[in-house]
């Protein structure tokens, strides 16, 4: 005979192997609606930039000069001057990074008002951000090979002054002992 607590642990045990088995209603997804894509076109103002940036790294350093050189002769619109500035960097020579980000520094500061120079004005920050990188990074470069120059300088002396005790090693050990018989 069962007792009431086995039929009632069969109950259960039926009830959870029925609700195992019982299928899930079927729900129909719903599609989320894709937002629509937003398409910002770019200012070809800027886009020519770009491209100019892309062809003056490629440059060997006479058409950098001959480039500087035209330029020179431009007015001074703020796509002209980010020109200059681009030119500059890519000659590299001693403080053009500084002439560079000097030339990019007006464009930055609020007082350049314009539709052009707002256009442009996170490109110019960008290659300001850019060269101020780069000439710390030259600085330290400069500044390891000045520490590299003194360190193999006194590399050197050292081995000098090895040199010389062995020099000065060899020659005390070809002289006889002092109470040696002749």
């Amino acid at each position: 005979m069962m007792t009431r607590t086995s039929l009632a642990g069969m109950a259960v045990c039926a009830l959870l192997l029925g609700a195992c088995a019982a299928k899930p209603p079927t729900q129909t997804p719903l599609l989320a609606p894709t937002p629509p894509r937003v398409v910002v076109p770019m200012d070809p103002q800027l886009t020519e930039l770009l491209a100019y940036q892309s062809a003056v790294r490629l440059m060997p350093s006479s058409e950098l000069l001959k480039a500087q050189q035209n330029l020179a002769k431009a007015d001074h619109a703020p796509h002209n001057t980010i020109r200059r500035a681009m030119l500059l960097a890519a000659l590299r020579g001693a403080g053009d990074l500084a002439r560079a980000q000097a030339l990019l520094e007006p464009l930055l500061m609020a007082t350049a008002t314009g539709k052009d120079a707002q256009l442009l004005a996170p490109l110019v920050q960008l290659l300001s951000n850019q060269y101020g990188e780069l000439r710390r990074q030259e600085e330290n470069i400069d500044k390891l090979n000045t520490q590299l120059r003194d360190t193999q300088r006194r590399n050197d002396l050292l081995n000098e002054k090895l040199e010389a005790l062995k020099n000065i090693e060899r020659s005390l050990s070809v002289r006889p002992a002092a109470g040696a018989p002749k």
